[in-house]
């Protein structure tokens, strides 16, 4: 049975590692069962708190364990299931509507795809 989950906010951040660079990381804030969850879309893992702050703090530390812990030659990424991806980008396509950017018929026609056929997932980073 599906726990009911309430999407609250698409994020993205830069991780600085060390010996590699600066790389970009896109997380997804829900409200679900009473907790505030937070997922590191890229990397697969996620924390909760009882606030959105205390959930962005505590994904911090897991993506630091998650680093120290990762095997070498493993790869870094492991990305999370599709539907999580679909509610991020609809959450991101929601904000800038609301702040009046304006979006390329090109964007919304592949965002729309993107919508509509939600079992293949592209990744685009800028």
């Amino acid at each position: 049975m599906d726990v009911p989950m309430e999407p609250i906010e698409a994020l993205t951040g830069l991780l600085d590692l060390p010996g590699i660079g600066k790389i970009r990381l896109d997380f997804l804030v829900t409200y679900e069962s009473g907790a505030f969850y937070i997922r590191c879309l890229d990397l697969g893992i996620m924390s909760c708190g009882e606030t959105v702050e205390e959930c962005k703090d505590n994904i911090q530390e897991a993506i630091l364990i998650y680093l120290e812990d990762l095997p070498e030659g493993q790869s870094l990424f492991k990305p999370a299931l599709p539907k999580y991806w679909q509610i991020f980008y609809e959450l991101r396509r929601q904000k800038e509507q609301r702040e009046g950017k304006k979006v390329s018929p090109q964007e919304k026609r592949i965002l729309e795809q993107f919508l509509v056929d939600n079992g293949n997932i592209v990744l685009q980073y800028a």
